[in-house]
């Protein structure tokens, strides 16, 4: 226990991202969001809340509250997996309708679909594997921290925009700003694992499923990705 009694305020770092980066597109515009991005956007902020909480919990004498709220921190988890597969769709409805081609231009809506689907597996895995390795302290706090890198790379990217509109006011296309950004998550992946000193496999799934977010623009112009994503995530009607 005694190695992650300082692990909250680390992960006060990636929460601070979150909202920092869905401020303006979410927080600030709470009122006219659709029910799903509720559903999505709160339930997410509470995974990250919960994330640090529980290292806390677990390492001040709380272990009985932690497995408390670990429980519901399960069906949780299962909330942001959903809500985030009903999330996708608006993605292809957003390319139809070129609801902001500047900064999520078509081939990036298309493209990012793939990446979703990578990422929401990966986090759902993550969740998996550490709830059943609750028992092994190192395993179960590694693959929970997993989780928060494989929702991590939205927040980040519109992170990185604020600050570029706060600087010189220059719009930048998600696609691009994805590229930019994930290198943070890789190194942590590897940070992570050289203080471990050993390939941790929920590490090696993150770098291996984020190297997907450069297949972006490629699948987001390649017409046969277009078509399965089209009759896959978008509904009639």
């Amino acid at each position: 226990m005694e190695r992650y009694k300082n692990l909250h305020y680390w992960l006060l770092i990636p929460f601070s991202i979150a909202v920092l980066g869905f401020m303006r597109s979410y927080y600030l515009d709470f009122l006219n969001v659709s029910f799903g991005n509720h559903v999505h956007g709160l339930t997410s902020t509470l995974w990250f809340v919960f994330i640090v909480i529980q290292p806390y919990l677990a390492t001040h004498k709380r272990l009985k509250l932690h497995r408390k709220l670990g429980r519901i921190g399960t069906f949780l988890a299962g909330a942001v997996f959903a809500s985030a597969l009903v999330m996708i769709p608006e993605n292809i409805r957003f390319a139809r309708t070129d609801i902001d081609p500047i900064v999520a231009p078509d081939e990036f809506l298309y493209g990012v679909s793939f990446f979703d689907i990578i990422s929401i597996s990966g986090f759902a895995a993550s969740v998996v594997i550490g709830v059943l390795r609750s028992k092994k302290i190192d395993e179960h706090a590694i693959w929970m921290i997993s989780s928060v890198l494989w929702a991590l790379m939205p927040a980040l990217a519109r992170f990185a925009l604020a600050l570029i509109l706060l600087t010189d006011g220059t719009m930048m296309s998600f696609a691009y700003l994805a590229m930019i950004t994930t290198p943070a998550i890789l190194i942590t992946a590897l940070i992570i694992m050289y203080k471990l000193k050993r390939w941790h496999p929920a590490m090696l799934a993150v770098i291996i499923g984020h190297i997907s977010v450069y297949l972006i623009i490629p699948l987001g112009n390649n017409p046969i990705w277009i078509d399965i994503a089209t009759a896959l995530f978008s509904f009639k009607g």
